[in-house]
C-alpha cells in the first residue's frame, strides 16, 4: 500500500512525528555562483522531488522520480544574471512561455517575459495529504496590460505526477491578447537511445526543411551527434496528451493538457540531448496567432507531468 492510500487511513498522525515525514516543502534562496540570489522551493512527496522557482513564474526546475532524473539542464544552468536567450535559457523540467510571446516575435523576448517574472506566493502548504502550492505571477504595464496569472502547483502524497493549474485574469478594462506554451523539456535517462515518443495526433507539421527531411525518424530516440541542427514539429493531438517511452529504463514520462496543440522540439546534439513536449494555445511562425481575454475576463489552463513504472 502506497503512502497515498495510507494518508487516507485511520491514524496516521499516529505513525508519525512529522508531515515532513511524508511530504516537504521548503522555501530557500541560492546565495553563490551564476544563481545568486534565486529564490526556489524544494518539494518531496514520498515519490517525487522536484524544485519550483519563485523568481521564474514558479516553474519547475527540476524534477526527480524515485531518484531517476526526467527534465534536461542546459550548460547554462540557473543564470539569474541578464543575459540573451540562448547565453541564460535555463530549460529545466518546465519553463513557462509568454504571455506576450512564444517563439521568436518582434518586439519581445524570444519566448515572452512571463519566466522573467517573481512569482508571488499566496498559500504554501505541505502535510500528511499533499504538496500545495499557490503563487500570482503579475505581467503589467503603465499604460498597458495588467494580466494576473494565478499558478496552483499540487502533488499529493505518495503521487508520481504535478499537477498546475494557471487562471490568466484580465484585470485591465480593454480586451488583451496572451499566448501560452508549456515549454517541458525531457532530458537522460528518460532520453536515450532506443527511446520513442507517443501521441495521438490529428496532424503533425514539420516547422523547417531539415525537419521535414528527418520526418521518417521524428517519433524515435536516437543517440547524441555532435552539432547536429534540431528539429520541431507542430502536432495536433486527440486528447492533449505526450509521452516518452524508454524501455530500457523501465519508465514512462506523459505530459497532459488541455491544449491540444503541442510543439515537439528535438535536439540530439551533444551536450545538448533533449526533447520538448510542449503544449500550446498557438503554434509557432507563419502558424501562431494569438488569443484573447475580455476586461474583467479569465481564461483557465492545465498542465499535469505524469511519470509510471512500466515494468511488472
Amino acid at each position: 500500500m502506497g503512502i497515498r492510500q495510507i494518508a487516507k487511513g485511520k491514524g496516521i498522525l499516529a505513525k508519525i512525528g512529522s508531515a515532513e515525514q511524508l511530504c516537504m516543502a521548503q522555501r530557500v534562496q541560492i546565495t553563490d555562483g551564476r544563481g545568486n540570489g534565486a529564490r526556489q522551493i524544494y518539494v518531496a512527496n514520498g515519490k517525487l522531488n522536484f524544485v519550483l522557482s519563485e523568481s521564474n513564474a514558479l516553474d519547475i526546475l527540476r524534477l526527480w522520480h524515485e531518484g531517476t532524473n526526467v527534465g534536461f539542464v542546459s550548460k547554462n544552468g540557473l543564470y539569474t544574471a541578464p543575459a540573451d536567450f540562448l547565453g541564460s535559457f535555463p530549460a529545466g523540467m518546465l519553463y513557462t512561455c509568454g504571455l506576450d510571446a512564444i517563439g521568436g516575435i518582434e518586439g519581445h523576448p524570444i519566448h515572452g517575459r512571463l519566466h522573467s517574472i517573481p512569482a508571488e506566493i499566496r498559500e504554501l502548504k505541505a502535510d500528511e495529504s499533499d504538496v500545495k502550492v499557490v503563487a500570482e505571477i503579475r505581467d503589467t504595464a503603465l499604460f498597458g496590460q495588467n494580466l494576473v496569472m494565478t499558478r496552483t502547483v499540487t502533488a499529493a502524497a505518495g503521487a508520481s505526477e504535478i499537477r498546475i493549474d494557471d487562471v490568466i485574469e484580465n484585470r485591465a478594462f480593454r480586451k488583451e491578447k496572451y499566448c501560452l506554451l508549456y515549454h517541458v523539456n525531457v532530458g537522460y535517462p528518460f532520453v536515450d537511445e532506443g527511446a520513442r515518443i507517443v501521441g495521438d495526433f490529428i496532424e503533425s507539421k514539420p516547422r523547417t526543411p531539415w525537419a521535414e527531411h528527418e520526418r521518417a525518424t521524428m517519433l524515435k530516440v536516437e543517440p547524441p551527434a555532435d552539432n547536429m541542427e534540431e528539429t520541431c514539429y507542430f502536432h495536433l493531438t486527440k486528447d492533449g496528451r505526450m509521452s516518452i517511452e524508454n524501455k530500457a529504463l523501465g519508465k514512462r514520462f506523459t505530459v497532459e493538457s488541455d491544449l491540444r496543440k503541442f510543439v515537439q522540439w528535438k535536439s540530439r546534439a551533444s551536450g545538448d540531448y533533449v526533447i520538448g513536449l510542449e503544449p500550446c494555445t498557438s503554434w509557432l511562425d507563419g502558424e501562431f496567432a494569438y488569443s484573447s481575454i475580455g476586461p474583467g475576463k479569465s481564461v483557465a489552463h492545465s498542465l499535469t507531468l505524469k511519470v509510471e513504472n512500466t515494468r511488472r
